[in-house]
């Protein structure tokens, strides 16, 4: 059981730095992301965003954290959930990211149509 759980945590670790990777390239989706004015509705977009972009890179060392200490003395496959979920809300948070971004630039292109 031990000898399967480091696999699992070598694999786990190999994920979250693919994760990692993927947040990294968040960054191009922030080109051209503030508008010189901005209302009360797009900073709060603004700053949403800019929260679920660090969140991205914070979660994956979360899960990692997670993982490995439920994989230290590991009875039961069940104690790795908490761990699951903090890769299920990554990814939350990234489509979230993304439809925000979406959103923002729907409120720049009716602005600049004005």
């Amino acid at each position: 059981m031990q000898w399967i759980a480091i696999l699992a945590a070598f694999g786990w670790s190999l994920l979250q730095v693919l994760i990692l990777f993927l947040a990294t390239q968040c960054i191009f989706g922030l080109i051209e992301f503030r508008s010189t004015t901005e209302n009360k509705y797009q900073k709060l977009l603004s700053h949403s965003i800019m929260c679920l972009f660090y969140s991205l890179f914070i979660l994956p060392f979360i899960s990692l954290g997670l993982f490995y200490f439920a994989v230290i003395n590991i009875t039961n496959w069940h104690e790795l959930e908490p761990a699951i979920w903090t890769f299920a809300i990554w990814w939350g948070a990234l489509f979230t990211f993304y439809y925000l971004l979406s959103v923002k630039k729907s409120y720049v292109q009716s602005d600049k149509s004005k």
